[in-house]
């Protein structure tokens, strides 16, 4: 059994939020839950009943729970899997402390292979209605994006501590590395997409590609470290649709889901994602400057609720220059994933993800002509920041 009895009393206890000796766990049920669909293992609907000797009628928490394989053999996801039990079992839970806005499940237990969460969705929570966001949507995601990169200046500033120094082991890079096979030969599909493109064909554009745009793309990898420029700040950095859970009242805050690729950044990187994942070119260059003025809004009202001042940390020139500095992050990072995420899910097999994706992603765009569209689309963005640049 995944959970025995005696860990499900600790979670029950947990949840309860009760050491009473009165609370008695009647019986406990472990289900696949074959509705969640992620990439880091199993996941499982977990049901507690339970009574205590005041009230004798039997009452149920409803939980999920995420888990690794339990035949597991593949020691990066084991890792990957033991920074987000970490993540959860303690920086979340303290820095959630600090805000008065709730932007993550609680976590009942935690073990190196498994976390057990509150059920979001039995308290009203729903995924994201489509892969890209409407106005208000985004609005909802952008405010709880605030509290949750408030709760972790507050954070640091009550306890006295650097995220970065304190806890930098415990938040390595797991997508975006020159030693990430999935990265580094997504980028190599982007090169080659662009290589095709009839527009990139003058030899200006060729001595472009061949004398700078690696080394221009490349400059991805230093963004994705902490700082020594700007203010960092606990970012989430997978900010799609697919991780981002919707109230039933609209006027509430999303909740975020899936910690495992946070790092310390600055806040622009997640403001990138957010914007450059869930919205079209054309929606997100109409809203683009009034998102970042909302989201710095909210940033400033949530210092203030504990007495800080944003100006002191972060004053919105850097914000600005910040976001444009890592609007190149935003682009290739889309691309790459456009790679995986628009091709039918019968081509991504392990040879495609890990050794090369070039000549099938080409094969496609001629094949399909909205899958052609999309990649253009990308791609002449990467271009036109990358020439940028220089």
């Amino acid at each position: 059994m995944l959970l025995t009895r005696e860990e499900c009393v600790k979670i029950l206890r947990n949840f309860l939020k009760s050491q009473s000796d009165q609370l008695k766990l009647r019986h406990y049920n472990l289900e696949r839950d074959t509705s969640a669909i992620g990439y880091l293992g199993d996941y499982y609907a977990l049901t507690l009943c339970y009574c205590t000797t005041d009230v004798k009628n039997a009452q149920q928490a409803k939980l999920f729970v995420k888990a690794l394989p339990q035949q597991s053999d593949e020691p990066a996801k084991e890792r990957i899997f033991q920074k987000e039990s970490w993540l959860y079992e303690t920086l979340l839970a303290k820095m959630q402390q600090y805000s008065k806005i709730k932007w993550s499940a609680n976590c009942y237990y935690t073990r190196s292979d498994l976390c057990v969460l509150e059920n979001i969705k039995h308290i009203g929570y729903q995924s994201a209605p489509a892969k890209q966001l409407k106005e208000e949507e985004l609005f909802q995601l952008l405010r709880t994006l605030s509290a949750f990169h408030a709760s972790s200046l507050i954070y640091e500033q009550q306890q006295k501590i650097n995220i970065g120094v304190e806890f930098g082991e415990r938040l390595p890079e797991i997508t975006v590395a020159a030693d990430i096979a999935w990265f580094t030969t997504g980028l190599s599909a982007i090169l080659a997409v662009i290589r095709s493109l009839p527009q990139y064909q003058t030899s200006r554009h060729h001595d472009f590609i061949n004398s700078h745009l690696t080394e221009i793309l490349q400059r991805i990898y230093e963004q994705v470290l902490p700082s020594t420029k700007y203010q960092n700040v606990l970012c989430h950095r997978d900010l799609w649709s697919g991780n981002i859970f919707f109230p039933s009242n609209q006027k509430d805050a999303v909740l975020l889901v899936d910690f495992q690729t946070c790092r310390y950044t600055p806040p622009a990187i997640d403001l990138v994602f957010s914007l450059y994942l869930n919205l079209s070119v054309e929606e997100r260059r109409r809203l683009e400057a009034k998102c970042i003025d909302f989201y710095y809004n909210w940033l400033r009202q949530d210092l203030q609720d504990f007495d800080l001042m944003l100006d002191e940390l972060i004053s919105n020139t850097e914000l600005l220059q910040s976001y444009e500095e890592f609007r190149l992050f935003g682009v290739v990072y889309s691309a790459v994933a456009a790679t995986i995420i628009k091709v039918p899910p019968s081509y991504v097999t392990n040879d495609f993800k890990y050794v090369d994706r070039s000549k099938i992603i080409l094969n496609y765009m001629r094949e399909n002509v909205d899958f052609r569209e999309a990649m253009e689309l990308c791609c002449v963005e990467v271009m036109e920041i990358a020439m940028l640049t220089l």
